[in-house]
């Protein structure tokens, strides 16, 4: 990025080698005496979350006296719409987990790590007890 906004040279380029490395100690000079042109240079990860979030916080702006693209406000609704689901759906498994099922599960689990570590250590007779134990019972 600074080597195609800064030096001009598009990405993708071909150079010598040996271009290459004097543009970087260009760079690396740069970033270590801290003359770079602008700070997203420096962290560009950063810089590019605080610009979406300046860009979002300037596009809510906008929706109080301006109108925005129809597009933004359908994947925004959207986005809500697939939250409020996905927390309907949490909500309605938890409520009907009792306290026994979810001990049930623990204790299966804990049964699974015994019979893969029997497995791992070689012991057969408690590798099927473990199985069999783990095995679901007929109704």
């Amino acid at each position: 990025i600074w080597l195609e906004e800064v030096k001009n040279i598009p990405q993708g380029s071909s150079m010598a080698r040996w271009e290459i490395s004097n543009y970087f100690k260009d760079y690396a000079e740069d970033y270590n005496t801290a003359t770079m042109p602008h700070s997203k240079y420096y962290d560009y990860d950063k810089w590019e979350t605080e610009e979406y979030n300046r860009q979002k916080q300037e596009a809510q702006g906008e929706k109080k006296g301006i109108a925005i693209s129809d597009e933004f406000e359908y994947r925004e609704e959207m986005k809500r719409k697939a939250e409020m689901k996905k927390k309907k759906e949490f909500d309605t498994v938890k409520t009907m987990m009792s306290k026994d099922k979810v001990e049930e599960m623990k204790r299966q689990a804990r049964l699974k790590a015994e019979l893969v570590n029997a497995y791992r250590v070689g012991d057969e007779e408690t590798r099927l007890k473990l199985q069999r134990r783990l095995e679901p019972e007929e109704k």
